[in-house]
């Protein structure tokens, strides 16, 4: 009987592709203008770390969150299973909890990605927010309905395209002076490199939730090594070049309209203006795949819709997110989002990650549930309430002041590590810590092992 690869479990009879595939794909992902806006607020214009410390910290996070990428998307050949129902293991039936997370990081994302890839059309082509978002809105749904083969096809076409732009800015930016420490700064801004580690990690280890997405259809004897070089450099790559071309152009004026700032490095022109319009399109399908794993979470929570119109559900939202964010800073936006939104995988990581250790010697054989899910229950809200008192987000930093109920937030942060955020870290550590010493003495791991063997 033919399964559809929207489902749990993905049989071998099903699967093809390489590591080297696999590495192309992640790559089409990661090389959006978003990760160029990421690089501008990591530097943080006249007020941040500046061009070196900015992309130093960046590239920190990168490399720390893509390597947690690749070391998760191992088990996906091997399982032939999706990230969510891989966790399952730990979680049981309560993996709707962390899908519930999901659900509304995806929808925060596209809401950012929405935004950007708005005003790069409006910018280029001089039309209205409202025609532009129009635009946007039926990319996206021609993206939904193409599903993932065809999504992968037209992500190839895009990042040609991307990395061609990519050079082209390379090559502009070498007469512009990269962005400069503020003057008056003494000693090392580690409050700003803080910052820009958790915009790293923030754009790297949150794919963690939908790693094994794209690995489960890789064949099952798919070689390990391989796999994980081949993820961490397709997706480590594209994000620390277009990075750290962000962080090199960043000024207050680049982060209140990215997209304006990359155009007039790249002269303007009838070439500026199809580069911009690539860059609204790549937005567009980069949304594509949170649209995929948004609706596929949705049917996988019980919701009886074909998976193109759930994920249409997850496109709208995103839209009336982008609609409502119009006139926001766009700095503290995407600060923001692409932390606050990132926040949850961090636990769910550090649990995951354990659970399949435990159970790397029976590999070949796992049971859909865990013995209790209890233990990461647990885990995973004492980890996001032990990580957000060392965050540092705007929206964090609004909430404690105007409730002292509410101070605890960012607390260690504000008084503490001067202003710097390491809520990532810890809440991979809380998780895994915590999830660790609950599951060595709450779960029988001799009756695992019976059922391994069986």
């Amino acid at each position: 009987m033919s399964v559809n690869t929207e489902e749990n479990f993905l049989p071998a009879n099903q699967r093809e592709g390489s590591p080297r595939s696999l590495g192309f794909a992640w790559a089409g992902v990661m090389l959006t203008p978003g990760a160029i806006i990421t690089g501008m607020v990591a530097a943080g214009g006249a007020s941040g770390p500046g061009f070196f410390y900015g992309f130093l910290g960046l590239a920190i996070g990168v490399l720390l969150g893509m390597a947690a990428l690749g070391v998760i998307s191992l088990w996906g050949p091997k399982t032939g299973l999706a990230a969510m129902p891989l966790a399952r293991l730990a979680f049981g039936g309560a993996i709707f909890i962390p899908r519930i997370f999901l659900i509304f990081s995806l929808i925060a994302y596209n809401g950012l990605n929405d935004l950007f890839g708005v005003n790069a059309l409006a910018d280029s082509l001089g039309i209205s927010f409202a025609l532009a978002i129009s635009c946007v809105l039926v990319i996206e749904i021609t993206v939904v309905f193409l599903g993932l083969k065809a999504m992968r096809v037209l992500g190839l076409g895009i990042s040609a395209v991307m990395i061609v732009i990519s050079v082209w800015l390379i090559i502009s930016i070498r007469d512009i002076p990269a962005a400069p420490i503020p003057e008056g700064n003494v000693g090392i801004p580690m409050a700003g490199i803080w910052l820009a580690i958790a915009l790293g990690l923030s754009s790297s280890i949150s794919w963690t939730v939908q790693a094994t997405d794209l690995s489960r259809t890789l064949p099952e004897q798919t070689s390990r090594k391989p796999l994980f070089l081949w993820v961490f450099l397709g997706s480590a790559i594209p994000l620390l070049v277009l990075g750290g071309v962000g962080a090199w152009l960043s000024t207050n004026d680049a982060i209140l309209n990215p997209m304006k700032r990359v155009e007039s490095v790249l002269g303007g022109g009838l070439m500026s203006v199809i580069a911009l319009v690539v860059m609204g399109v790549a937005l567009a399908t980069a949304n594509g795949l949170n649209d995929f794993s948004g609706g596929l979470s949705l049917k996988q929570m019980g919701v009886r819709l074909p998976r193109p119109i759930a994920s249409l559900i997850i496109t709208g939202l995103g839209l009336c997110l982008a609609i409502i964010a119009r006139n926001s800073s766009i700095g503290e936006v995407t600060q923001d989002v692409v932390l606050l939104a990132g926040y949850y995988t961090t636990p769910w990581f550090g649990i995951v990650i354990v659970e399949l250790l435990y159970r790397r010697a029976s590999i070949e054989f796992l049971p859909e549930r865990a013995n209790s899910a209890g233990p990461a229950i647990i885990a995973f809200s004492a980890g996001l309430l032990i990580l957000l008192p060392f965050t540092a987000t705007p929206i964090g930093n609004s909430l404690a002041a105007a409730s002292p109920m509410l101070n605890w937030i960012g607390w260690f942060s504000r008084n503490l590590m001067g202003g710097a955020g390491a809520g990532y870290l810890v809440g991979v550590l809380a998780g895994a810590t915590i999830y660790a010493i609950l599951r060595r003495k709450l779960i029988n791991d001799d009756s695992l092992k019976n059922v391994s063997q069986s």
